[in-house]
Order: C-alpha cells, then structure tokens, then sequence
C-alpha cells in the first residue's frame, strides 16, 4: 500500500486496505505509468452502507483512477 494516504470509506469511516499487483514484466502503461491490478475493501468487516460496492477492484495506474473510487474513498486521513 504504497504510494497514497491511508485510505476511508465514504460509507462508514472505516479504514480501507489497498492491494495492487503488476505482472513481473512491471505492467502495461497508461499515461506513463505502470497499471496493475487492485482491491480495495474494509481492513475490518463492518456494516457499511457501501459494502455492496466493495471490494473495489479493478485495472488502474493509482488507487484514486479505480471505477467507482469517487464514490468509495473518502478524503486522506
């Protein structure tokens, strides 16, 4: 989880994980940087008005490009 802020839910204030992953030949680019693969969901299970779009995953250079993160991520702690 490199890269960014700690991460919160909009839904509950919860406290987000973030998980990317590149092949080993360091991604495919996208605007000049490496995109890889993410999931982001609740680091604790929590009843949040939001679970239903968790995890969030999906192909993106950062974090903050993923569908739907607008909605899920709340602003950096």
């Amino acid at each position: 989880m490199t890269g960014h802020d700690a991460l919160l839910c909009r839904g509950c204030a919860g406290r987000l994980y973030a998980v990317c992953t590149t092949d080993a030949g360091g991604g495919r680019k996208s605007r000049g940087a490496a995109v890889g693969e993410w999931e982001v969901d609740h680091e604790m299970p929590v009843l949040c008005p939001l679970s239903g779009l968790l995890p969030l995953t999906g192909t993106a250079a950062a974090v903050h490009d993923l569908p739907g993160a607008r909605e899920v991520l709340g602003p950096p702690v």
